[in-house]
């Protein structure tokens, strides 16, 4: 019998935990029986390479869970108890022909299934310079700082701090410390009742579409712009208007008259980098209160800003409860942790909880305690600071590696992001087809045609991100992508 069980060294986890892993699927597939005999584990240690103690002490956790079983001096068997049943249900009647495919009685299919957003490959770290935006080099996670979080988050008497169904609040804990450590930070001086835990910005963009939209509403949101944020609107809305963004940000005017909800990237305009000026947002939460919209304020950013002193956010200068305010863990700590909070006034925040309610209760307790411990021992204060200068180092590597090629295209990154935007002055070069060759060559960017509402447009830039590769490749990266640029325009 052809060994179905594989070894990876590079694996984080430990061997007996792999064998454990693999047996177990083995049985749950019904590829390995009730009453089928198991290898030695001697010979089984001997085929895959390790200690025979390794496969023993896999055997013996399979055999707690009663998924194998140890017969006297006859070997180990797997167990009949162990509830698997391989017998295939045979379908009683074959589906028939005819009707309408399923995706056209999905009412919200149709209205988002043509806005395309950013794509990269899945595997996209093996790629060796992965000009990726707005993720981490996982090497400054810190894993024994969020390892000791867990173990105290997991201790035996914090266990009925999360173990527990909250109903529909979040943990007290979580939101103690994103008010008094986080929000603060961007001039937000909140109470426990004007804040809601979030999955990520997405959840939070839905829950305020959700919340506004209908058939006959409309919103607005900057163009280019996060296209996430224009399918979820699109997906509520009953129409999404461009506003046009310029050097100063966001264009506010008279094309904002009669719109429900706006959109807008203040602090890092999604996709270009610039900064909202001052005298735009004052017009903008002027327009707000004259038009009578509400303004969704996505600071997805503001934690990794490594400029002295970035400006406030939106809500910091709201009055009028006008601004719904969306912030997120994911650039300092990790996107895949998908944490966020939403801070706006206690009667829309009651109303989100609710709607969140339909969805979810919460999002998990021991998650967000964990988080909660992050920040209350101040492992979340010294991040941001290693953070931003490590930021900043990237972004002064790759400015002075762009500013020192002879390249016929033009880059901008305004200082305190770690995003470039690349565009072809002369059109002559598709994004798409850079970012095609550039991949042949190991090297991954970012076309932001998606971010344009109007087709066909912004088909000549992209986006370089130099938050997640490793710094010793920013330099190398940017002057093989730049060869290789010189290589396409010359075959033109």
């Amino acid at each position: 019998m052809i060994l179905p069980i594989r070894i990876d060294r590079c694996q984080g986890a430990g061997l007996s935990d792999q064998i454990t892993a693999q047996i177990s699927r083995l049985i749950f597939k019904g590829v390995l029986p009730p009453g089928r005999k198991l290898w030695s584990c001697r010979g089984l240690a001997r085929d895959l390479g390790v200690a025979v103690n390794t496969v023993t002490s896999a055997y013996s956790r399979l055999e707690t869970e009663e998924l194998i079983e140890a017969r006297p001096r006859s070997g180990f068997f797997v167990s009949a108890k162990s509830g698997v049943h391989t017998d295939m249900p045979v379908r009683a009647h074959p589906p028939r022909p005819g009707g309408a495919p399923i995706t056209a009685k999905l009412n919200r299919c149709a209205q988002t299934e043509k806005i395309t957003t950013i794509q990269r490959p899945k595997d996209w770290r093996r790629y060796p310079y992965p000009f990726v935006c707005n993720q981490i080099d996982e090497a400054d996670f810190p894993v024994a700082e969020w390892r000791e979080c867990s173990r105290i988050a997991m201790a035996r008497k914090s266990v009925n701090l999360w173990s527990a169904d909250g109903d529909n609040d979040d943990s007290p804990e979580l939101i103690e410390q994103v008010n008094q450590r986080v929000l603060p930070r961007r001039g937000i001086f909140a109470e426990t009742d004007s804040t809601l835990i979030t999955l990520g910005s997405q959840n939070g963009i839905f829950l305020t579409s959700y919340l506004f939209g209908a058939s006959g509403s409309v919103a607005a949101m900057e163009d280019p712009g996060y296209p996430d944020a224009r399918r979820i609107l699109s997906a509520n809305f009953g129409k999404v208007v461009a506003q046009p963004v310029d050097e100063e940000g966001l264009i506010v005017d008279e094309r904002l008259r009669g719109v429900d909800l706006v959109y807008t990237t203040p602090n890092r305009q999604f996709p270009t980098g610039v900064t909202l000026s001052d005298r735009r947002r004052r017009e903008l939460l002027e327009a707000a209160e004259a038009y009578d919209f509400y303004i969704i304020e996505d600071d997805y950013a503001c934690d990794v800003d490594f400029r002295p002193s970035p400006p406030m956010s939106l809500r910091a200068s709201d009055t009028a409860d006008r601004v719904i305010y969306l912030g997120s863990l994911s650039k300092s700590l990790a996107p895949g942790l998908r944490l966020g909070y939403l801070n706006a006034s206690p009667k829309f925040i009651a109303a989100a909880r609710d709607c969140r309610s339909m969805v979810m209760r919460h999002p998990p307790f021991l998650l967000q305690h964990t988080a909660a411990v992050f920040l209350e021992q101040a492992f979340y204060d010294g991040l941001l600071l290693r953070k931003k200068r490590d930021q900043e180092e990237r972004w002064n590597i790759a400015s002075s590696a762009l500013g020192s090629q002879v390249s016929a295209l033009k880059f901008t990154g305004a200082f305190g992001s770690t995003n470039f935007v690349a565009c072809d002055p002369e059109a002559k070069l598709d994004a798409q087809t850079i970012a095609s060759e550039a991949a042949s060559h190991g090297i991954l960017v970012e076309p932001i045609w998606p971010c344009y509402q109007q087709e066909g447009a912004g088909r000549s830039r992209f986006r370089i991100g130099v938050s997640s590769i490793p710094r010793d490749r920013i330099a190398p990266g940017l002057d093989l992508l730049n060869s290789t640029i010189d290589a396409l325009r010359s075959s033109l």
